[in-house]
Protein backbone atom coordinates (compact mmCIF):
# COMPACT_ATOMS: atom_id res chain seq x y z
CA UNK A 1 0.00 0.00 0.00
CA UNK A 2 1.73 3.84 -0.89
CA UNK A 3 0.93 6.28 1.87
CA UNK A 4 -0.12 9.99 0.55
CA UNK A 5 -0.01 12.81 2.04
CA UNK A 6 -2.15 14.33 4.93
CA UNK A 7 -3.81 17.90 4.17
CA UNK A 8 -4.36 20.16 7.31
CA UNK A 9 -5.86 23.68 7.66
CA UNK A 10 -3.51 25.61 9.42
CA UNK A 11 -4.19 29.17 9.78
CA UNK A 12 -1.78 32.24 9.54
CA UNK A 13 0.55 31.82 12.65
CA UNK A 14 2.50 34.54 15.49
CA UNK A 15 5.78 34.11 14.76
CA UNK A 16 5.67 30.75 12.41
CA UNK A 17 5.66 32.03 8.33
CA UNK A 18 4.02 30.66 6.06
CA UNK A 19 7.01 29.85 3.91
CA UNK A 20 8.09 28.13 6.77
CA UNK A 21 5.08 25.95 6.99
CA UNK A 22 5.23 25.26 3.65
CA UNK A 23 8.77 24.27 3.40
CA UNK A 24 8.15 21.99 6.71
CA UNK A 25 5.04 20.68 4.57
CA UNK A 26 7.45 19.38 1.84
CA UNK A 27 9.37 18.12 3.52
CA UNK A 28 6.77 16.30 5.29
CA UNK A 29 5.48 15.23 1.56
CA UNK A 30 9.45 14.08 1.20
CA UNK A 31 9.21 11.41 4.01
CA UNK A 32 6.14 9.88 2.54
CA UNK A 33 7.33 9.45 -0.75
CA UNK A 34 10.74 8.20 0.42
CA UNK A 35 8.94 5.57 2.61
CA UNK A 36 6.84 4.39 -0.60
CA UNK A 37 9.98 4.33 -2.61
CA UNK A 38 11.62 1.97 0.13
CA UNK A 39 8.63 -0.45 0.76
CA UNK A 40 8.34 -0.70 -3.10
CA UNK A 41 12.33 -1.79 -3.19
CA UNK A 42 12.54 -4.02 -0.73
CA UNK A 43 10.58 -7.44 -1.87
CA UNK A 44 13.16 -7.13 -4.93
CA UNK A 45 16.06 -6.93 -2.74
CA UNK A 46 14.52 -9.39 -0.26
CA UNK A 47 14.47 -12.06 -3.03
CA UNK A 48 18.07 -12.86 -2.07
CA UNK A 49 18.77 -11.55 1.21
CA UNK A 50 22.33 -12.91 2.26
CA UNK A 51 23.68 -11.15 -1.14
CA UNK A 52 21.47 -8.34 -0.50
CA UNK A 53 22.05 -7.99 3.40
CA UNK A 54 23.88 -4.90 3.34
CA UNK A 55 21.49 -3.16 1.23
CA UNK A 56 18.22 -4.37 3.19
CA UNK A 57 19.61 -3.42 6.40
CA UNK A 58 20.20 0.07 5.63
CA UNK A 59 16.82 0.30 4.02
CA UNK A 60 15.16 -1.34 7.35
CA UNK A 61 16.89 1.65 9.41
CA UNK A 62 15.49 4.16 6.63
CA UNK A 63 12.04 3.06 6.13
CA UNK A 64 11.82 3.28 10.52
CA UNK A 65 13.09 6.60 10.02
CA UNK A 66 10.48 8.33 7.02
CA UNK A 67 8.08 6.26 8.94
CA UNK A 68 8.52 8.17 11.96
CA UNK A 69 9.09 11.58 10.15
CA UNK A 70 6.02 10.63 8.65
CA UNK A 71 3.69 9.89 11.16
CA UNK A 72 5.68 12.46 13.70
CA UNK A 73 4.24 15.38 10.88
CA UNK A 74 0.77 13.91 11.06
CA UNK A 75 0.81 14.92 14.65
CA UNK A 76 2.54 17.99 14.68
CA UNK A 77 0.97 20.16 11.81
CA UNK A 78 -3.14 19.22 13.45
CA UNK A 79 -1.68 20.68 16.70
CA UNK A 80 -2.17 24.55 14.75
CA UNK A 81 -5.60 23.89 13.36
CA UNK A 82 -8.40 26.02 14.31
CA UNK A 83 -6.00 28.45 15.76
CA UNK A 84 -4.42 28.87 19.07
CA UNK A 85 -6.40 27.90 22.09
CA UNK A 86 -5.75 27.67 25.72
CA UNK A 87 -6.84 24.28 27.58
CA UNK A 88 -9.72 24.70 29.17
CA UNK A 89 -9.71 25.17 32.88
CA UNK A 90 -12.46 21.56 33.32
CA UNK A 91 -11.34 19.92 31.18
CA UNK A 92 -8.95 15.64 31.79
CA UNK A 93 -5.87 16.92 30.48
CA UNK A 94 -5.68 19.97 32.43
CA UNK A 95 -6.67 17.90 35.77
CA UNK A 96 -4.08 15.72 34.90
CA UNK A 97 -1.69 18.45 34.60
CA UNK A 98 -2.35 20.69 37.70
CA UNK A 99 -2.04 16.98 39.45
CA UNK A 100 1.71 16.49 37.95
CA UNK A 101 3.10 19.35 37.03
CA UNK A 102 0.79 21.38 40.17
CA UNK A 103 0.41 24.82 37.80
CA UNK A 104 -0.16 24.25 33.91
CA UNK A 105 2.65 27.05 34.15
CA UNK A 106 5.03 24.59 35.34
CA UNK A 107 4.48 22.01 32.53
CA UNK A 108 5.34 25.06 30.03
CA UNK A 109 8.95 25.61 31.22
CA UNK A 110 9.39 21.99 31.74
CA UNK A 111 8.53 21.10 28.23
CA UNK A 112 10.91 23.83 26.84
CA UNK A 113 13.75 22.44 28.67
CA UNK A 114 13.29 18.68 27.26
CA UNK A 115 12.63 20.99 23.80
CA UNK A 116 15.92 22.47 24.13
CA UNK A 117 18.32 19.56 24.29
CA UNK A 118 20.95 19.70 22.43
CA UNK A 119 20.62 17.86 18.62
CA UNK A 120 17.90 17.52 16.20
CA UNK A 121 14.93 15.37 17.57
CA UNK A 122 11.44 15.72 18.58
CA UNK A 123 10.04 16.54 22.50
CA UNK A 124 6.81 14.53 22.85
CA UNK A 125 4.35 14.32 26.03
CA UNK A 126 3.10 10.82 26.07
CA UNK A 127 0.69 9.09 27.96
CA UNK A 128 1.06 6.21 30.12
CA UNK A 129 -2.42 4.59 30.80
CA UNK A 130 -1.08 1.94 32.70
CA UNK A 131 0.43 4.26 35.22
CA UNK A 132 -1.94 6.50 34.83
CA UNK A 133 0.68 9.55 34.24
CA UNK A 134 2.35 11.41 31.36
CA UNK A 135 5.76 11.00 30.38
CA UNK A 136 7.99 13.69 28.46
CA UNK A 137 10.55 12.74 26.58
CA UNK A 138 12.96 13.44 23.47
CA UNK A 139 13.39 11.47 20.60
CA UNK A 140 16.78 11.54 18.59
CA UNK A 141 16.42 11.09 15.08
CA UNK A 142 12.98 11.22 15.32
CA UNK A 143 13.46 7.16 15.05
CA UNK A 144 14.85 6.63 18.25
CA UNK A 145 14.09 6.64 21.84
CA UNK A 146 10.48 6.33 21.99
CA UNK A 147 8.62 5.27 24.57
CA UNK A 148 7.28 2.49 22.74
CA UNK A 149 3.59 1.70 22.93
CA UNK A 150 2.58 4.73 24.80
CA UNK A 151 0.03 7.36 22.96
CA UNK A 152 1.67 10.54 21.82
CA UNK A 153 -0.25 13.77 22.67
CA UNK A 154 2.03 16.52 22.09
CA UNK A 155 4.28 16.05 19.26
CA UNK A 156 7.09 19.42 19.10
CA UNK A 157 9.49 19.40 16.34
CA UNK A 158 13.29 20.70 16.99
CA UNK A 159 14.98 20.16 14.09
CA UNK A 160 16.48 22.89 12.32
CA UNK A 161 14.06 22.83 8.67
CA UNK A 162 11.02 23.99 11.84
CA UNK A 163 13.15 27.27 12.94
CA UNK A 164 15.68 27.95 10.58
CA UNK A 165 14.19 30.32 8.30
CA UNK A 166 11.99 32.24 10.67
CA UNK A 167 14.84 32.58 13.49
CA UNK A 168 18.01 31.21 11.92
CA UNK A 169 20.29 28.40 13.60
CA UNK A 170 20.09 29.90 17.53
CA UNK A 171 16.86 30.02 16.90
CA UNK A 172 15.15 27.55 18.68
CA UNK A 173 14.27 28.63 21.50
CA UNK A 174 11.78 31.96 20.18
CA UNK A 175 10.65 29.16 17.68
CA UNK A 176 9.38 27.01 21.04
CA UNK A 177 7.33 30.08 22.44
CA UNK A 178 6.28 30.59 19.04
CA UNK A 179 4.98 26.61 19.03
CA UNK A 180 3.28 27.51 22.14
CA UNK A 181 1.56 30.61 21.20
CA UNK A 182 0.10 28.85 18.12
CA UNK A 183 -1.00 25.33 20.02
CA UNK A 184 -4.49 24.37 19.92
CA UNK A 185 -4.50 22.83 23.11
CA UNK A 186 -7.96 21.31 22.27
CA UNK A 187 -6.00 18.96 20.00
CA UNK A 188 -4.03 17.49 22.71
CA UNK A 189 -7.26 17.27 25.17
CA UNK A 190 -9.04 15.37 22.50
CA UNK A 191 -5.87 13.02 21.83
CA UNK A 192 -6.03 12.75 25.80
CA UNK A 193 -9.82 11.77 25.82
CA UNK A 194 -8.91 8.85 23.51
CA UNK A 195 -6.03 7.68 25.05
CA UNK A 196 -8.06 7.02 28.42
Amino acid sequence: MAYTEKKFSIPSLDGISKESIDQHLALYAGYIKSFNAISAAMPEYAKDPEKNALALSELARRRSFEWDGMRLHELYFPQFEGGAQMPSAESALMKQLEKEYHKFEYFIPYFTMIANIRGPGWAMLYWDPEAKQFIAGFSEQQHQGHFVGLPVLLALDVWEHAYLLDYGASGRAKYIEAFFKNLNWSVIERRFESAQ
